[in-house]
């Protein structure tokens, strides 16, 4: 298989990262942009220099996908899974599913490479910390979570969403938001609780609003909707069947030849929506899906980049996908093909994240924008300086928020446009903080921010070291 530009140089980033001492190095490149193709030629080239790989799973879609990529090059492999009775600690390249490796403890086999799939995940770090001698890639479209930054040293991101967007490697997006009223969740360890989020999408109309804009915008296209559990789902599909559209469902308690039938008939075209609950997150690649539907909410975004990335890749006569937010997502989390830098510092927590690209529904064109938009980018139109959120029960479309600031001094910028420097990673924190505090713009930025009146007074009495060089963008 020929590898793309941004892969191969992936692989020369990645082996000039343990060159320079890093043992644990984290590959993030985005859902759809060929990871386990690239993690598979660093086992080929592994392989040839006498290397032992362990490649570590966590879902049997994952573990599947896996073993097909590394025999394409041809070389034997060892699959670990529950069913697997003899275990040859010389091989040289081992698939494992992690729970069941955690499981058999086998003394005499010791990997020199680990490769962790989904490594934001935290049930690879026991494996990790036992061979210590090993080198670690783990790769992941989002390196978040505490574990990250504690276990790896290095991170490696040589392309993000939009450029793959703009190279034709993933398909083009169109967001429309639902308007929704979610102040009756709870949260539970940092996620909205099943339950909570059951109570409120269990309800006749919005069964049938789902169906409805769906007919609207995505009607005869082949489509996946994430749904809150079981019995979420099973209605959902039933509200489907009942509008007289053609609809099945994968749950966990969905048999595994009935499921295997299902995801056949599915990519054949013989249906076109899909309904599922945390099934087809991860390890599901069907290229010729057009519509996502997000009948839930979440609070990670992980899951949310997961979920929206089963439409991203590209597929003939498929000039974009479409995504239906039932779950007021992009308020939380932003675009689906936005700018993300990861880095392995490890985030503080923050009562509200206020970087995050809230929308606003242009009153001129009905398109969404961000909230701190001055006017629209679309038709023009000038929002008034109080706006109102659109109404419960309205369907708007989501776009992309950028500011033109080329050929702009630093000092030209009002403080939309440095949030922004600072939230792409254009400049860091300290720098933007400088430029605000220069240009007298604490108590807007405070206001921005929910900080107190005795935070201010704090920030002015020390208004003192804020010079910047005032550079031309």
């Amino acid at each position: 298989m020929k590898l793309r530009n941004y892969q191969i140089e992936s692989i020369k980033l990645l082996r000039k990262s343990f060159a320079d001492g890093n043992q644990n190095i984290i590959l993030a490149l985005p859902t759809g942009s060929g990871k386990t193709v690239i993690f598979s030629e660093m086992v080929r080239l592994a392989f040839e220099r006498g290397t032992k790989t362990l490649i570590l799973t966590d879902r049997i879609e994952l573990f599947k996908a896996t073993i097909a990529s590394v025999l394409n090059h041809n070389v034997p492999i060892q699959e670990l899974n529950a069913k697997t009775k003899i275990i040859n600690a010389d091989a040289m390249i081992t698939v494992a599913m992690v729970e069941t490796f955690k499981r058999r403890d086998i003394v005499q086999y010791q990997p020199q490479l680990i490769i962790c799939d989904e490594a934001h995940k935290g049930n690879f770090t026991p494996i990790i910390k036992k061979y210590t001698d090993a080198k670690i890639i783990g790769v992941t479209a989002t390196p978040i979570g505490l574990h990250i930054s504690k276990l790896y040293k290095d991170i490696i991101q040589p392309i993000d969403t939009p450029e793959l967007v703009q190279q034709g490697y993933l398909s083009k997006c169109i967001a429309y938001q639902m308007q929704d009223d979610f102040s009756d969740l709870e949260e539970i360890a940092g996620e909205y609780s099943e339950q909570s989020q059951f109570k409120h999408y269990n309800q006749s109309k919005l069964y049938l609003g789902v169906v409805t804009e769906w007919k609207r915008y995505g009607h005869n296209k082949k489509t996946i909707v994430f749904n809150v559990n079981i019995e979420h789902t099973e209605k959902m599909n039933q509200e489907f069947v009942s509008a007289g559209i053609d609809a099945r469902f994968i749950t966990s308690n969905t048999p595994h030849e009935q499921r295997q039938q299902i995801l056949t008939d599915y990519s054949n075209g013989l249906f076109p929506v899909l309904n599922n609950c945390g099934i087809l997150t991860t390890g599901y690649d069907e290229p010729s899906i057009e519509v996502v539907i997000m009948n839930r909410k979440t609070k990670s975004l992980p899951l949310f980049l997961q979920c929206l990335g089963r439409g991203s890749r590209i597929y003939p006569d498929k000039p974009h996908f479409t995504v239906l937010d039932f779950g007021m997502n992009h308020n939380e989390h932003g675009m689906w093909n936005e700018d993300r830098s990861w880095t392995l510092a490890e985030k503080k927590k923050k009562s509200k994240d206020l970087n995050a690209p809230l929308v606003k529904t242009c009153e001129g064109c009905g398109a969404m924008v961000s909230i701190k938009c001055g006017a629209c980018e679309y038709c023009g139109f000038v929002f008034p300086v109080v706006k109102n959120e659109p109404s419960v029960g309205v369907m708007v479309a989501v776009k992309p928020t950028e500011y033109n600031v080329k050929g702009k001094k630093i000092s030209q910028l009002c403080l939309d446009e440095l949030l922004y420097l600072e939230r792409i990673k254009r400049y860091k924190s300290s720098f933007i903080w400088r430029i605000i505090r220069s240009k007298n713009m604490i108590r807007e930025y405070a206001r921005l921010k929910g900080y107190s009146e005795g935070w201010i007074w704090r920030q002015n009495r020390e208004l003192n070291n804020s010079q910047y060089n005032d550079y031309t963008l």
